[in-house]
């Protein structure tokens, strides 16, 4: 764990920088940030609370630029990498050696500040060499080509004074948008249209999406008013499920993770009149899965009246609310942090939080983050849906993210969001989580909640090679990225399994996992 340093010129007196801070450290790799000094003096460190205290304090700049992804805590294959200062004047070397700490320690001219983070020791899968160089006034860290900048160092008349381990250049943190109403809890009108549109005898969830997929032998298909064209992906891989089961979302968690994704968003939903959450089937089964510990999860809280007017967030209601949020979900173990350790909290529809208002909805964010204060002694990270159309700091959130765009879904034309992509992400506030949108088809909800067949909402250009072009736009703007965001390697995919939107990336009878192929090739995913 990171020690925050202790020299004349730069930071505060050394103590544990995440326990100073409150928060707790993050088990996948977290950015290598790089700063200067006032004088230009570079230095490293993988706690974006010392980075914000040196550049508040003491006058340092962030670069926007990363040099790799470190782990603040051991794993099999690594090793330490430790930091040391300068006792006169500025300056910070860093190495892997044990003997070269204690002998620079020993000679008085240097002062050990701790370990900054872990690296593998040898050459792994997806990881760069991260090298050490100087030029008799400074210490640099960059990566070797064709990755980072170390040629550009050498021709500046650095030395190189050799590896000090092995990174990852690269580390995307992707995770979809999960959709828990594949029970009895649904939506009344899908298990009402079941029965007075198709004719069921028994309350099917699947009702729309079963009939299109035509591939349910004890159900007609039925196309509507699409007759040629093909619905046969509308079929889960596993079959048509129940997610109260909790076998269920154990096979999802093992598919998403199978691709390289390490989180699911599940849209949350309150019931004022019941005084309880709505719609958490998905998510209780989640939370009961044996395999739960391999994946983390987080709440996108989605207030409003879409079913018969009642799942609101009354301002009454806010203390309940957040009570039971932080008490049932933000406590968990594998709840999703972000580089700085903040847990984070996904705003999704404010519309339903008290009147909707900028102010109501600062409220409830307010009395969140005052309960993690409480509970914690840290802080979280508040998101707001792009779509929404307020300014973050309105609203009390710190940034904000996208997922199916609505001004896309609107243009009817799958080329021309991929095409509008990165120009989307560019409007996004400094800490802005960047989406990949798979797919929009709603036909399915004809003419169950979609009525009459002009107003529903498809993409007929769509296609994988698209698909695979949004994925690689999320991934070159990243890689392009200036922001210095604690979230600025994260992306959401719209979505899981929105079936009734055509929105998912869950293997499918057609399909396969092709989805889930072309994310982990066009971000780098690593399998687990």
């Amino acid at each position: 764990m990171l020690v925050v340093a202790s020299t004349a010129s730069a930071i505060p007196q050394a103590r544990p920088v995440m326990a100073a801070s409150g928060q707790t450290a993050v088990t996948d790799p977290v950015p290598l940030l790089e700063l200067t000094n006032p004088q230009g003096i570079h230095f490293y460190t993988l706690s974006r609370t010392e980075a914000d205290t040196a550049v508040a304090g003491h006058g340092f700049r962030l670069h926007p630029s990363r040099v790799g992804y470190a782990r603040q805590a051991g794993f099999p294959g690594s090793h330490p990498l430790f930091r040391l200062a300068k006792v006169n004047g500025p300056g910070w070397l860093v190495t892997p050696s044990v003997q070269e700490r204690d002998h620079l320690t020993a000679s008085g001219q240097f002062r050990y500040e701790g370990v900054l983070g872990y690296v593998a020791a040898s050459p792994a899968p997806g990881t760069a060499m991260l090298s050490r160089f100087s030029n008799g006034v400074e210490w640099r860290l960059a990566l070797e080509a064709p990755h980072g900048n170390a040629n550009e160092l050498t021709a500046a008349g650095y030395f190189r004074d050799g590896p000090v381990g092995y990174v990852h250049p690269h580390w995307i943190r992707a995770g979809a948008l999960y959709f828990g109403t594949w029970d009895m809890e649904t939506h009344p009108a899908i298990l009402r249209g079941g029965r007075t549109e198709f004719g069921r005898d028994y309350d099917d969830w699947w009702a729309g999406v079963r009939d299109y997929s035509g591939r349910d032998p004890s159900v007609p298909q039925y196309k509507g008013v699409w007759p040629d064209d093909d619905f046969s992906d509308r079929m889960p891989a596993i079959g048509f499920y129940d997610d109260s089961q909790t076998a269920t979302v154990e096979k999802h968690i093992t598919q998403a993770t199978s691709g390289g994704l390490d989180y699911f968003a599940f849209y949350w939903y309150w019931n004022p009149q019941k005084r309880a959450e709505s719609h958490g089937v998905g998510l209780q089964s989640f939370l009961r899965a044996r395999n739960r510990a391999t994946m983390d999860f987080a709440l996108t809280i989605c207030a409003h009246s879409w079913d018969n007017g009642v799942l609101k967030i009354p301002v009454e209601q806010y203390d309940t609310v957040v009570a039971h949020l932080a008490n049932n979900y933000l406590s968990q173990p594998n709840y999703l942090r972000a580089n700085d350790g903040r847990r984070i909290v996904w705003l999704c529809d404010t519309r339903g939080i008290g009147s909707g208002s900028a102010a109501d909805v600062k409220d409830f964010t307010n009395r969140l983050r005052a309960a993690a204060r409480t509970k914690w002694q840290e802080e979280i990270l508040v998101l707001a849906h792009q779509d929404l159309g307020h300014q973050p700091a309105s609203v009390g959130a710190d940034g904000d993210y996208c997922a199916a765009p609505y001004h896309a879904v609107l243009s009817r034309s799958y080329r021309s969001y991929v095409d509008g992509q990165r120009n989307g992400f560019a409007h996004g506030s400094q800490n802005f989580v960047r989406c990949v949108m798979s797919d929009f088809d709603e036909r399915p909800r004809y003419p169950i909640t979609k009525e009459p067949a002009s107003t529903v909402y498809y993409f007929p250009d769509h296609s994988f090679d698209l698909f695979a072009r949004a994925a690689r736009n999320a991934y070159a703007d990243i890689a392009a990225s200036t922001r210095t965001s604690v979230v600025d390697n994260f992306v959401l995919v719209y979505a899981w399994n929105e079936w009734h939107e055509g929105g998912y990336i869950e293997p499918n009878a057609r399909d396969g996992s092709r989805y889930l192929d072309i994310l982990r090739a066009e971000l780098r995913l690593t399998a687990q």
